[in-house]
């Protein structure tokens, strides 16, 4: 009399395969997450007319010192032209963040793009009939500068205009992937145009792409998350965010203004605490420490200093992509915190440990960085108030790029008399503590 087959029941088979199935299901679900916003045509509008736009800014800014520089004009006039672009950017991000609350982000980013694309197309026009005194650059340079920081803080308040709360995470994440990915292929072709066809060439790609960046924004709906007109900004953030994001979002009393924001928000605090100390010695660190180091203590000259660069580049890509994927964070403030304490780590160590090791830290504080970006920019896009959002981010522009002359010109001071190393530990430092503040903060952690 046979026997029937030892094998296992229907049951037994699908508890072995139910665990790998679910690691599928959750893995697409993530993927579907990630790619969401891409379903929205707003969005698909403003990612790829501003990933085409960031291409265009490196045509400009790789064919202007060497405009410069092969027609005979010495660094010092190309720092006066620079400093010309510079200073009314940072003059002109507050009102960019309160024109982006009155009349929409879109229309400011619109307007500005329409600018900077009859500006740089007169740029062309100079450069072809060869009129490129420095006061001919500078009277381009200081109007282009004051669109660029109008524009800045609109574009940060516009993401959620067109996404819903659950999305603004992995709409950061693209966004900040896309422009890593430009800065890394758009360096390289611009550097290839603007050897191989001139500047004049390079600036007219750079006012076509502005042509298009208005383009795509003037195609856009509007976005399907403009704030409604209304007294209570918890009616505000119903109307737009999920039960989940509901719990823990920031609540205000109905119409406070900017200045009570300011001064009883804390998570707003720590943020420009955090960006003020990170960024006082940060842009100085990468522009003038990190080139000195790479040249002197590492003896690896500029391929060195690229190498380093395409590292923390490279990295900020992948910690863009990873943030988009990790989907809903719980413990987000702590989490934050903590990666702001592992970036302070990375960067105190990369004088002390060769190019290989400080390559490879480099690439770390990448992937910290980018991950910390986009969960900063989705943590404030999603509890700041609706009709503040715009001043908000021009106030954390201010903080970030306002900082920028007193940190090279200090670092410069600093690696001539004690060395470029000394300036990675202080930094360090300075990050640290401005993490240990925010883990003091009870509002912070509960996050």
């Amino acid at each position: 009399m046979s026997s029937a087959p030892n094998t296992p029941s229907a049951s037994e088979e699908q508890n072995n395969i139910a665990p790998d199935s679910k690691q599928a299901l959750k893995s697409r679900r993530l993927l579907t997450d990630f790619l969401a916003p891409l379903r929205v045509r707003d969005f698909r509008l403003l990612f790829g007319g501003q990933m085409i736009s960031t291409l265009g800014d490196l045509f400009y800014a790789i064919a202007l010192p060497w405009l410069m520089l092969s027609s005979g004009r010495t660094p010092q006039e190309l720092g006066i032209v620079l400093a010309a672009y510079g200073v009314p950017r940072v003059g002109a991000l507050l009102l960019g963040g309160i024109l982006s609350d009155h009349l929409r982000p879109r229309r400011v980013m619109l307007l500005s793009d329409i600018a900077r694309a009859l500006l740089v197309g007169i740029l062309v026009g100079l450069v072809i009939s060869d009129h490129t005194e420095v006061w001919q650059l500078c009277a381009i340079a200081i109007p282009l500068g004051a669109f660029t920081g109008l524009f800045l803080p609109a574009y940060y308040a516009m993401l959620p205009e067109v996404l819903n709360d659950d999305e603004l995470q992995a709409g950061n994440a693209l966004n900040s992937a896309s422009i890593q990915f430009a800065l890394l292929v758009g360096s390289g072709a611009a550097g290839i145009v603007v050897s191989r066809l001139q500047s004049g060439f390079a600036f007219t790609v750079d006012a076509l792409t502005f042509v298009v960046s208005a383009a795509t924004l003037f195609l856009m709906h509007g976005g399907q998350n403009a704030a409604p007109t209304l007294t209570s900004n918890n009616a505000i953030q119903e109307s737009t965010t999920s039960k989940e994001t509901q719990e823990e979002s920031a609540y205000f009393p109905p119409n406070i203004t900017f200045g009570q924001l300011l001064r009883t928000w804390r998570l707003l605090q720590v943020a420009l605490l955090v960006v003020i100390f990170g960024n006082f010695l940060f842009n100085g660190l990468i522009e003038v420490a990190l080139p000195t180091l790479a040249r002197n203590q590492f003896a690896a000259g500029a391929s060195g200093y690229g190498l380093l660069m395409a590292a923390f580049g490279g990295g900020s890509l992948l910690g863009g992509l990873i943030a988009g994927l990790m989907g809903r964070v719980r413990h987000r403030g702590k989490l934050m915190l903590a990666l702001i304490m592992a970036l302070a780590c990375w960067y105190t160590f990369i004088p002390f440990v060769g190019l290989i090791g400080a390559t490879l830290l480099m690439g770390i504080a990448g992937v910290t960085n980018g991950i910390l970006t986009v969960l900063a920019f989705t943590l404030l896009q999603q509890q700041a108030p609706r009709p503040l959002l715009g001043r908000l981010m021009g106030v954390l522009m201010v903080a970030t790029l306002g900082l920028y002359p007193f940190s090279v010109a200090l670092a410069g001071v600093i690696s001539t008399h004690l060395g470029p190393a000394i300036l990675f530990p202080i930094s360090g430092t300075m990050m640290l503590a401005a993490a240990l503040f925010g883990w003091l903060q009870r509002e912070i952690r509960k996050l």
